[in-house]
């Protein structure tokens, strides 16, 4: 194993571990040139004829492109090892969020968002299998997949000697060379078809079958029988182990059930013939529409690692009128762009202020009601304050064990709330970031918290079952209801505290009446998860955004009045000037942009940004704007007005 500080080819500087086979192992690293993180790829070969062998899979690799893939960006040996240097791709595992929330995948509200993870898993796989030179994965299971920030799939190879993502070599090597490169590579038993078990010579259907055993795994959260122990029972006249879809998951309909039992069949030739046949039938069987894309921000500097990290002075970047940031507290390729509406205002609104660099990217920002300080919370699982008359760092406040998904001054009284994927909300006294108490949601992974205007209600939702409401005394929170709803995303409170909006990831918005238990409204406009709601100051209109469009709801009589298109990637956050003139939109494409209220028209200049913009948040005096992006870094932009 390679230890943290080691430097590779004077360019290359190992920060962590990720994962360790049987014949090598895979590193965060930082690329010292471009200054980003990559992964480390490192095989230990000591036969010549393995070292060719990596060396055209290397090549092969690295002219793979596609959005469900990290790109593969350079190869080299060093000492007894050969390395693939490959696009970090940060975040939890698939693997690892079955083990903490899989009876949450096996849900009827789940099953749409795995169905369409197996359709882009089903483009990729047709992309790899019509090569020149067909790629075959042969490892897809849950661990080596993860999400992106717009929540589409990406197919990763960190399985090392116990899988890998190989090209069958055919020139340049003999038949027996290639066997014994081959060789070199194992499986992980659930998820392998028979052929690859014993060692045989895998095809695209292959793949099939362990992208079939996956999303069993998903829709059911139950891991598959492997194929040795089925065809073992078959062979002495046992029923097949492998326990039905629907015996399991009787929310799956029972055509999709059968197709993935299909793909699992023992027999190659029983399965589909190939990822298209199969992902044609497969869209056929959801409803005839075909799955959208999957879509992922541009290359951008990937995030720093997970430890704290000394404070630093982030050096002056680039761009005109630009400032050196304070001190730091210590811790897609896309759809083509929609045509903007037709009337574009030229009114120059949005000045970059300040960049502030937090070394970890910012899921959640909210400025105090003073509009003297902002908290922003972190993949990191920490959150912080600055105060924004100096811009110094205040206050860094440990605690969460996940991702802090929201962040929340209280209206009054001088508490911030943060909410996490640690299944906690959390109370804290700004004055000296202490905590003051800790609210557990079981069974939630917590993603959004709203507080009444009043600051006598906060209501917590996220990955769950409800949405839990609690009144929120100087000393405690007290849970007085829980409100039935789909995952949601996104909460927010009407002007005058009367109504909470939900966004779901069924892409509807659910409106209740506080001290109802019933949804009075259901809005249903998007295909998929919604991501951010807001009301206007006025109560008048409602936003919603989803995917790379946000929507108008007039709130009198509840009718979609206007689709605001022209991001080219998923609008993460949406947020309304105080004074309801101007409305903001973040997204995955880099850039916020601004929306008169009075026609919906868009300001014609967006924010610029290094990174896609996660969180975004407006100033309660309406002079600033705060955006968080994946690079680490916030940015404060000074708003001159309409």
């Amino acid at each position: 194993m390679l230890e943290p500080g080691a430097v590779l080819q004077d360019r290359y500087t190992v920060i962590a571990p990720i994962g360790k086979g049987g014949m090598g192992s895979v590193y965060q690293a930082r690329d010292l040139r471009l200054r980003t993180d990559v992964a480390l790829k490192e095989t230990l070969f000591s036969d010549d004829a393995y070292r060719r062998a990596f060396q055209q899979e290397a090549q092969i690799l690295a002219r793979l492109r596609h959005q469900a893939l990290p790109r593969v960006l350079d190869h080299f040996s060093e000492g007894q090892g050969q390395f693939l240097v490959m696009e970090y791709i940060a975040g939890e595992d698939l693997g690892s969020q079955l083990l903490r929330l899989g009876p949450r995948f096996a849900t009827p509200r789940a099953m749409p968002a795995i169905l369409r993870w197996a359709d882009q898993l089903l483009d990729v796989l047709h992309y790899l299998h019509s090569r020149p030179i067909p790629v075959y994965h042969r490892d897809i299971k849950p661990k080596n997949l993860k999400l992106t920030a717009s929540y589409d799939i990406i197919l990763l190879d960190f399985g090392l000697a116990r899988g890998g993502m190989t090209a069958s070599f055919e020139s340049g090597e003999s038949a027996a060379t290639s066997a014994q490169a081959r060789k070199i590579y194992g499986f992980t038993p659930p998820y392998a078809p028979l052929e690859q078990m014993r060692d045989s010579e895998p095809d695209a259907r292959s793949d099939l079958y362990s992208l079939a055993a996956t999303i069993y795994h998903l829709l059911t959260a139950t891991l598959p029988a492997d194929a040795l122990t089925r065809m073992s029972r078959l062979i002495h006249g046992q029923p097949d182990p492998l326990r039905p879809i629907c015996a399991l998951a009787p929310h799956v309909p029972p055509a999709i059930a059968e197709l993935l039992q299909q793909a699992l069949a023992i027999t190659i030739d029983e399965r589909p013939r190939s990822a298209q046949v199969m992902r044609a039938e497969l869209q056929r069987l959801r409803g005839g529409q075909p799955a959208r894309p999957a879509t992922r921000a541009p290359a951008t500097p990937p995030q720093a690692a997970a430890t704290p990290q000394a404070p630093t002075t982030e050096p002056r970047p680039p761009v005109e009128g630009l400032s050196t940031s304070a001190t730091s507290y210590p811790g897609a390729i896309t759809p083509s762009m929609a045509a903007p509406p037709a009337r574009v205002s030229a009114t120059p609104v949005g000045t970059l202020l300040r960049m502030l660099t937090t070394g970890s990217p910012t899921r959640c920002l909210d400025f105090s009601p003073s509009a003297a300080l902002l908290a922003a919370g972190y993949d990191d699982h920490t959150a912080g304050i600055w105060r924004l008359s100096d811009f110094a760092h205040l206050a860094t406040l440990n605690g969460h064990t996940s991702s802090v998904r929201s962040i929340r001054f209280a209206p009054v009284g001088g508490a911030l709330a943060t909410a996490s994927d640690d299944e906690t909300v959390r109370i804290w006294q700004v004055v000296d970031g202490t905590l003051q108490r800790v609210l557990r949601v079981p069974g939630c992974p917590v993603e959004s918290i709203a507080y009444s205007p009043d600051g006598s209600l906060l209501v917590a939702g996220g990955w769950g079952e409800a949405i839990t409401l609690c009144a929120a005394h100087a000393d405690r929170l007290a849970v007085i209801d829980s409100l039935s709803a789909p995952f949601v995303h996104s909460l927010a409170f009407s002007p005058d505290g009367a109504l909470i909006a939900a966004g779901g990831y069924d892409g509807a918005v659910y409106l209740w009446h506080v001290g109802e238990t019933e949804p009075m409204a259901v809005l249903s406009s998007f295909p998929t998860f919604i991501y951010s709601v807001a009301f206007s100051p006025d109560g008048a209109s409602l936003v919603a955004s989803s995917g790379n469009a946000v929507r108008v709801w007039r709130m009198r009589d509840r009718k979609p009045i206007q689709l605001l298109e022209g991001h080219r990637g998923p609008v993460h956050a949406v947020a309304f000037s105080p004074d309801g003139q101007l409305l903001a939109t973040a997204s995955e494409d880099q850039t916020v942009r601004l929306w008169h209220t009075s026609d919906w028209t868009p300001i014609a200049r967006p924010l610029e940004h290094r990174a896609g913009v996660a969180s975004l948040s407006y100033s309660p005096d309406g002079r600033l704007i705060a955006s968080g992006a994946r690079d680490g870094r916030i940015y404060l932009w000074r708003v001159d007005g309409p």
